[in-house]
């Protein structure tokens, strides 16, 4: 129970240590660190990030500087404050800014400047002694370089937005070298309005109203111009359109009659060669059937021959006899039968002979004798 309590005691007494001996650099701020006394008196050229550090009562003093951007305004708006800013304030309001152009108009302009801390550079303010004053330096300096730089700037010039951009830049380049002083680095100017005198302001929005009407007579200008260009290029790209549609169609129409020529051309070839394989078939066939004809004749006439050859020979004396015995019609005859030198019309061997002109023989032959001499004289 008494080590509980022993346990308990030491833990409260480090806890208190512990918040005693340390302190809390808050967020979006850097710390640094100060030994006043001791071998290490003096600042430590270290910047601090957010979370606890320690801090000997008496030995350690912190400072603490925003590490987000500042805002610097110079405007009529209702947020102008002539106080000075502690060093967690980021934003300082003051009145317009009030100059001369080049041209010796006086204006007023709404301008804001921002602008940090340089980073790892925020020990170097407590070092050269700028930790509570550097918000007043540097307004200061921006305001002196604010009204030598956009001076040179004419009337005119202010009312263009390009022109004011481009002197806007060109300060930024004077202020980022001249605020390394301070170890701050701008960021930005911005140009918000600018108010002339009444007078000035009247015969400025004249001039304005006459330039206006001059650039939207020039631009009147130019569209009718643009216009006419478009005008002449619709006629040109017509006439060009049109010139390729007749172009075409002469080409259509000269291709057209090369097809017409090659159509009757393959036309014409295709009947001449039609007329001619059909002639030249007529022919063959002419000289087929001619030849034909001929080789029939040839035959009937060497058959004629070979005919009458044999016919011409004895055996066809007797064929011809023969055939002639057959055919002959007698209606009646009267034959002695008694005379030998009559032949019996029904002994056909004897008839032929007879016919074909032959010795008939003797008639104290015998038949057989005389059948052997026919055969012979055969």
């Amino acid at each position: 129970m008494k080590f509980l309590s022993y346990s308990l005691l030491a833990f409260i007494v480090l806890v208190l240590l512990a918040v005693g001996l340390t302190t809390k650099i808050p967020p979006a701020s850097i710390g640094v660190k100060q030994v006043q006394v001791g071998p290490g008196k003096g600042v430590i050229e270290e910047d601090f990030s957010t979370g606890l550090v320690l801090s000997l009562p008496s030995y350690h003093i912190w400072h603490l500087f925003p590490r987000q951007t500042h805002f610097l305004h110079f405007t009529g708006g209702a947020r102008i404050d002539d106080r000075r800013i502690s060093t967690r304030e980021i934003e300082d309001w003051r009145g317009p800014l009030q100059l001369r152009t080049s041209d010796n108009n006086n204006v007023e302009l709404d301008v804001s400047v921002t602008y940090k801390i340089i980073r790892g550079s925020a020990y170097r303010l407590v070092q050269d002694g700028l930790r509570v004053d550097y918000v007043d330096r540097v307004r200061s300096l921006v305001l002196d370089v604010l009204r030598t730089e956009l001076a040179k700037l004419t009337s005119e010039d202010l009312q263009l937005t390009d022109t004011r951009t481009e002197r806007a830049q060109l300060t930024l380049n004077v202020l980022r070298e001249k605020l390394a002083q301070f170890h701050v680095e701008p960021e930005d100017i911005l140009i918000r309005a600018v108010s002339f005198q009444a007078d000035y302001e009247d015969k400025l929005q004249n001039k304005q109203l006459l330039r206006q009407q001059s650039k939207l007579e020039e631009a009147l200008t130019a569209q009718a111009e643009e216009d006419q260009k478009v005008q002449t290029q619709k006629r040109q790209i017509g006439a060009a359109v049109l010139a390729k549609e007749r172009d075409w169609e002469k080409k259509i129409q000269e291709k057209k009659s090369d097809f017409e020529v090659q159509i009757a051309t393959i036309d014409s070839e295709a009947q001449l060669y039609d007329q001619k394989t059909r002639a030249e078939g007529i022919s063959e066939r002419d000289i087929l059937i001619a030849t034909g004809e001929l080789a029939i004749e040839k035959s009937k006439a060497l058959r004629d021959e070979l005919r009458n050859s044999a016919l011409d020979s004895a055996g066809g004396r007797i064929l011809l006899a023969l055939e002639a015995v057959k055919n002959l019609e007698i209606p009646e005859v009267i034959l002695n039968s008694d005379d030998p030198s009559v032949p019996m019309l029904l002994d056909m061997g004897r008839m032929t002979r007879l016919l074909v002109g032959e010795a008939t023989p003797p008639p104290n032959l015998k038949d057989e004798q005389r059948d052997a001499a026919g055969q012979k004289d055969d």
